[in-house]
């Protein structure tokens, strides 16, 4: 492994470009990215389909490596997939004839980490999330909500640094979708976590990011950095949708996205 010299970001991208070569093409998803994310900040990425969001979450997990250009955490490039880093997808991807419990546990006995205390962390972030009662139920008896709220679990059980997510409330209902970005930014921020978020959803990255970067496509670029005031940003999602200036911060997203599906400056 390659260490930098010191530095304050969390997470670091330095020129990243990403191909992807099949048999009869080459397809460059993502082009000369930049990009550094300081410990406990909550970044969202926008963009038109196709401009890169989820490559850059699996170059960030270690998943891929890019085709050029380097990525650090804590100022250390990544080589592969590390136990600092905690991937939650759209599905939950929960085993239907594992328990709630045997599911929050999978990432543990995979990692070969579980232990008495680690056992106890887990329940301890059921009993957060509201789960503690269903421990002992199948995913089939839960709701999608709940599912997800397992899903969330399971990842921060393996107490990563940081955790990406990659438009985890998409296939909820707007009800479940609202209460469960306030959980999520809840319970990251008491465990002072780190967060890339990916979102077709420009309401949503407002009203939870610090920061929004909104992506070009053919190939994916950084088009453009939102930062979020105070007054917004530390409110709950819920309730910063409410404070003023939120509607022109959404607008100027949108107005972004707007110019880089047509391919406009």
């Amino acid at each position: 492994m390659t260490t930098l010299p010191p530095t304050t970001a969390k997470i670091e991208l330095r020129h990243v470009t990403h191909l992807y070569v099949t048999p009869r093409q080459a397809f460059m998803a993502v082009k000369g990215i930049d990009l550094r994310v300081e410990e406990g900040e909550f970044i969202c990425l926008v963009g038109p389909s196709g401009c890169g969001k989820t490559t850059l979450l699996s170059l960030i997990a270690g998943l891929e490596k890019p085709t050029a250009g380097k990525i650090f955490i804590d100022g250390v490039e990544i080589k592969g997939p590390s136990r600092q880093v905690g991937y939650m997808l759209q599905q939950d991807y929960l085993f239907n004839w594992r328990t709630i419990e045997e599911n929050v546990m999978l990432g543990l006995d995979i990692q070969h980490i579980r232990s008495k205390e680690t056992e106890e962390y887990a329940l301890h972030l059921l009993e957060e999330m509201e789960l503690i009662n269903f421990r002992h139920s199948y995913p089939h008896q839960l709701s999608g909500g709940m599912r997800q709220r397992v899903a969330l679990v399971r990842t921060l059980t393996c107490q990563p640094d940081i955790l990406l997510l990659d438009e985890p409330f998409s296939a909820l209902d707007y009800q479940t979708k609202l209460k469960l970005e306030d959980l999520i930014i809840e319970t990251l921020r008491r465990h002072k976590k780190t967060a890339i978020l990916v979102t077709h959803d420009l309401n949503e990255a407002v009203a939870m990011g610090d920061r929004v970067f909104v992506l070009d496509r053919n190939p994916g670029r950084i088009r453009k950095e939102v930062m979020i005031p105070p007054h917004i940003r530390e409110p709950l999602p819920f309730y910063a949708r409410n404070e003023e200036g939120f509607t022109t911060l959404f607008n100027q997203v949108w107005k972004e996205m707007e110019a880089s599906s047509h391919g406009t400056d």
